[in-house]
């Protein structure tokens, strides 16, 4: 399995906030939308709109996508990749949370969201071994 290497320039917004970011970009992907602005993200995350455009400038400057002003942000495809993987992350721990601890979906989703982010590669892959069939979610979503 290959090793999650997530490369941001810091300067104005945190890592684990992107990486929340970009599931919700494809949260909104899955939905269909394809052009995703800071309004899509402010309102996803409670972040502050003005942060949530800093953000996306940022994933455009880190070659995840380009950032098409007063329109938002277009996932390219190393932008889809990495929005899959941060997806996947989180609803495997789902899976992990709803099994071990007995957590409703609702609830295990909410707890995954604060870990997803930042729990370490080898933990993930013991994760990946137990529940890496899985297909969806116990929300009933599909894990990418």
């Amino acid at each position: 399995m290959e090793k999650n290497i997530y490369v941001f320039n810091i300067n104005i917004v945190r890592i684990e906030n992107m990486f929340h970011i970009m599931k919700e970009i494809y949260r909104e992907y899955e939905e269909g939308k394809m052009v995703v602005g800071p309004t899509d993200i402010a309102t996803r995350t409670g972040m502050a709109k003005s942060t949530a455009y800093h953000a996306l400038k940022e994933l455009a400057r880190n070659g995840y996508g380009r950032y098409i002003e007063k329109k938002g942000f277009i996932l390219n495809s190393k932008g889809l990749k990495m929005a899959k993987k941060a997806m996947r992350r989180h609803r495997l721990l789902e899976c992990f949370i709803v099994e071990m601890l007995e957590l409703s979906p609702e609830k295990a989703c909410m707890e995954a969201s604060k870990i997803d982010g930042v729990v370490g590669e080898e933990f993930m892959m013991e994760i990946e071994k137990k529940y890496g069939g899985y297909k969806k979610c116990p929300c009933g979503k599909k894990i990418p």
